[in-house]
């Protein structure tokens, strides 16, 4: 194997290696949150911890966020499609809340958006993220501080 040959393939794995590194830390799956859980708020945003509630299929969020802004409430979830196959994982970005004069909120309850005959439906994770920031920054998440990457 040539000197260049192997420097092409050290760094095309190397550079594979950072570019999974994000993903892999957005893990998929974990426990099914139920009842109420607390909503980290991220680091270095000036907000307070909230809480979001998940009720089998359903979830919701409130807390204070910065004034007169706007949030997304996101679930992520897994099921089982029917027919059976494997677990399937999704995301929904199905809330919109905005905040009033003095920052609170509380968005509706919203069921995940599951296939007709679904199984095993879980959601796992709720984020919320201010989408008036210019990179969606993410404000809260169920799945703790160490998640606000």
């Amino acid at each position: 194997m040539s000197k260049i040959f192997r420097t092409i393939v050290a760094s095309s794995v190397i550079g594979g290696v950072a570019l999974l590194s994000p993903l892999s830390a957005q893990a998929k799956g974990g426990p099914a949150l139920s009842g109420d859980n607390t909503f980290y708020a991220c680091p270095d945003l000036g907000l307070s911890d909230a809480i979001a509630t998940v009720t089998g299929t359903k979830f919701s969020a409130h807390g204070t966020g910065a004034p007169n802004n706007e949030y997304s409430i996101r679930a992520r979830f897994s099921y089982t499609p029917a027919g059976g196959g494997g677990t399937v994982f999704a995301k929904d970005k199905t809330v919109s809340v905005t905040t009033s004069a003095t920052g609170a909120f509380s968005s509706p309850v919203t069921a995940v958006s599951v296939p007709a005959g679904a199984t095993n439906v879980a959601i796992y994770r709720v984020d919320g993220v201010d989408v008036t920031s210019p990179l969606d920054n993410l404000a809260w998440t169920t799945d703790g501080v160490l998640a606000c990457d």
